[in-house]
């Protein structure tokens, strides 16, 4: 018996169902909507930041129980409020904590490109999910998903991070100092890292920010090229991971508000979530000193799960979004489906009719 591969596609009949609204609200209610699925990617990022938080929280309980009284190692710097370590601890144990760095760099090295593998592979399940449009099972689709796609995407990502360093070379390297500060400003060669010659340090100050604003922006720009490239190859199921790339930087160039308004909207909505997060936290923490007690260590681990699991929600949201905006920008490829003429339940395999004979048989 031939069975089908579920190949994801945007029907009318589904697009129908999509709720009125704006684009970046019914990508966040649907991202919400699927609480196991963001609940496990969130469940998989805070086990992975514990493991790198708890060696540091396992040696600085080793080096001060019993030694110090509470509130001895912090200090108030000046009228702020956060607390920072005694200098006479640091110099004490300078050598381990130096040991404790570099061993928490290398551990954090490790996972982090765990993450980004991870990463990849839940891009492919959100979008299977999302393209299927099935009821039930969203866990068994995807990881389905994840390990359908993984590769493709993974080749994205490597050219993700090629594009990035190419961004980072325009901004930071030979022609950022031969059209701007060479050519614009007009400084010698030799003043073109050190900026002594400027009028003034404001100057110097405007010109890195700039110059820190402008490859932000690029750096933004690329994770949205690189979540419209996704969604592309999801949607033809194309395995080119260039031709996604070429063929979504001109869809960006031709839909820029339709294709970044929504991305905008959801940084800006979960810009002021890690704001007001960032100021409760740093409120908890400038009580420390005081009142070290658990229940503000808790609370400040608190806020950070919830900050990581809003960002993994908004992770969601995003790709719900390309998905949207996709289906109104993206043109379908041109070639016939073989499988459009077949019977089956949603979300399971497919049985193509057969071309003779009653039009109500199945091919076996």
């Amino acid at each position: 018996m031939e069975v089908r591969d579920d190949k994801p596609a945007i029907e009318e009949k589904d697009r129908e169902r999509v709720p009125e609204g704006p684009i970046f609200t019914r990508a966040l209610s649907a991202a919400i909507g699927r609480t196991p699925i963001w609940f496990f990617i969130w469940a998989i990022t805070a086990l992975a930041s514990l493991c790198v938080s708890y060696s540091h929280f396992g040696w600085f309980r080793g080096a001060l129980q019993h030694r110090y009284a509470p509130g001895s190692m912090t200090y108030t710097l000046g009228a702020l409020p956060q607390g920072r370590l005694d200098p006479g601890f640091r110099l004490d144990h300078g050598s381990d904590l130096a040991l404790l760095s570099e061993a928490t760099a290398q551990l954090g090295a490790v996972l982090a490109f765990l993450m980004i593998l991870f990463g990849v592979f839940s891009a492919g399940g959100w979008l299977q999910i999302i393209l299927e449009r099935t009821q039930g099972h969203s866990m068994r689709r995807f990881f389905f998903g994840g390990s359908r796609y993984f590769w493709r995407f993974f080749r994205l990502a490597i050219l993700s991070l090629v594009v990035l360093s190419c961004c980072g070379w325009v901004v930071y390297e030979w022609p950022w100092k031969h059209f701007v500060l060479d050519g614009w400003l007009g400084l010698p060669e030799f003043d073109l890292d050190q900026l002594e010659t400027l009028e003034s340090e404001w100057t110097v100050w405007l010109l890195r920010g700039g110059q820190d604003l402008f490859f932000a922006l690029l750096f933004g720009l690329t994770l949205t090229w690189g979540d419209y490239a996704r969604t592309r190859l999801a949607l033809h199921d194309t395995g080119s991971a260039v031709g996604a790339g070429l063929r979504t930087f001109f869809t960006l160039l031709r839909h820029p508000i339709k294709t970044l308004r929504p991305m905008v909207l959801l940084l800006a909505l979960e810009a002021v979530v890690l704001y007001g997060a960032s100021w409760f936290a740093g409120w908890i923490e400038g009580g420390l000193r005081d009142d070290a007690s658990y229940w503000r260590l808790l609370s400040l681990l608190l806020i950070g799960m919830v900050v990581m699991m809003w960002r993994v929600v908004t992770r969601g949201a995003r790709y719900h979004a390309a998905v949207a905006v996709s289906a109104d920008v993206v043109r379908p490829l041109s070639r016939p489906d073989p499988w459009k003429q077949s019977i089956g339940g949603p979300g399971g395999p497919r049985y193509p009719l057969e071309d003779e004979g009653d039009e109500y048989g199945v091919a076996l």
